[in-house]
């Protein structure tokens, strides 16, 4: 990840976190990347690439005759699944891409942490003309549990005010990728979104939960939330009768003119 991104990624569950998100979310992904073609031969970048899994599913499509890097600032988590056709780079992409002449460039999570610097900038830079960038990014607005639960919510809203305050964090940051691209001249810019619904105890509860988990202390030493009022939103994941809609993923795709 980048600069402004507040996850301890030396946290001693923070692998099990990333787990969790990719299975929320890496099936939608593999599905964008399907529609847009990804074949063999293909050179790929996936920035932020976190715990890699999107960036082997690249390798095993794009061939002997392909190559993906997978980026990061952190590459702790990379290393393992480094390969002939998969290179692993550490990488600040608020400073500039780790090469260009992409024909995907990939990034899911990580411009709503920076998204007012030159991240999207170098990203276009590193998209070869005529290939495609897509990124993904959280729009909270769908993000509600039922039954309504106060603290829930004020912990959640503690949570966002947390990232937005010290970090750079935009929780809406998604509602604004369509109109980034076009900005940034891509052409055939198109968005959609997917929302998850889970309920308590499901597999897919597991990234909010070590998510919530992760942010603790800074919550608990800025008096946002007491120990016992974060124990009883960590159990609220457990309980089968609450349902959970996540924040809305939205993916933009957009192809740099020929």
């Amino acid at each position: 990840m980048a600069e402004g991104y507040l996850y301890d990624q030396a946290w001693e569950k923070e692998r099990q976190r990333i787990a969790g998100m990719e299975a929320l979310w890496d099936p939608g992904t593999i599905a964008e990347l399907e529609r847009l073609g990804v074949a063999e031969g293909w050179r790929c970048l996936d920035v932020g690439a976190g715990g890699g899994t999107v960036a082997q599913w690249l390798a095993g499509r794009v061939g002997e005759g392909g190559h993906v890097v997978a980026a990061d600032l952190d590459t702790r988590y990379l290393e393992p699944v480094a390969a002939d056709n998969l290179e692993v780079v550490q990488n600040d992409i608020t400073a500039g891409a780790p090469g260009e002449g992409f024909d995907l460039v990939h990034a899911r999570l990580l411009l709503e942490h920076i998204p007012d610097t030159d991240a999207l900038a170098n990203m276009v830079a590193a998209t070869k003309p005529g290939g495609w960038l897509l990124l993904e990014d959280y729009d909270f607005a769908s993000s509600v549990g039922y039954p309504e639960h106060p603290l829930a919510d004020r912990v959640q809203d503690a949570v966002l005010g947390f990232m937005s305050e010290v970090g750079s964090f935009d929780p809406n940051y998604g509602r604004r990728l369509v109109g980034e691209l076009r900005a940034a001249g891509l052409d055939q810019v198109e968005g959609d979104g997917r929302v998850r619904v889970l309920y308590g105890g499901a597999p897919g509860t597991d990234f909010f939960r070590f998510s919530l988990e992760s942010l603790r202390a800074v919550l608990t030493e800025r008096g946002d939330a007491t120990d016992a009022e974060i124990d009883e939103c960590l159990a609220l994941f457990d309980d089968p009768d609450r349902v959970l809609l996540s924040p809305a993923m939205i993916a933009a795709r957009g192809r740099r003119p020929a």
